[in-house]
């Protein structure tokens, strides 16, 4: 099959969902963003829920793009050829909340931080985000 190239517009619930499994590989840098680069990721995070009442009446509101390469589409396998200091700052942040929240909060960050495993499929827990 010829390869494709195509541009999505992601909400972060799909982003950090079963449809996706990012590896970061070793030619990238290892994860290097600063605290002013976190906290202006943060501050966008911060200023767009600000703004609405609502989460399911969320305008979109573009973070950055992230490119991936996935080989099958049904895989959830997805390489990161840009976007790894986000993601992975992302995934701090989620990990970060998680351990504030309560017991019921904390299961539900869980799903968005790695996926289960199962014994029927022969599948191990994996975390969504696998940094070089």
């Amino acid at each position: 099959m010829p390869a494709t190239i195509e541009a999505t517009e992601l909400q972060l619930l799909d982003v950090f969902s079963d449809k996706y499994i990012f590896n970061i590989p070793p030619y990238q840098r290892p994860y290097a963003w600063t605290t002013e680069q976190t906290g202006e990721l943060l501050d966008d995070l911060l200023y767009a829920m600000g703004r609405i009442e609502q989460m399911n009446e969320a305008p979109p509101y573009f973070l950055g793009s992230i490119v991936i390469i996935k080989k099958e589409k049904e895989n959830p396998l997805a390489e990161v050829i840009d976007g790894q200091q986000r993601l992975t700052t992302l995934t701090i942040l989620l990990c970060v909340l998680r351990e504030l929240s309560d017991e019921k909060i904390k299961r539900d960050l869980d799903e968005f931080i790695w996926q289960e495993g199962s014994e029927i499929k022969g599948t191990k827990d994996v975390f969504r985000v696998t940094p070089r």
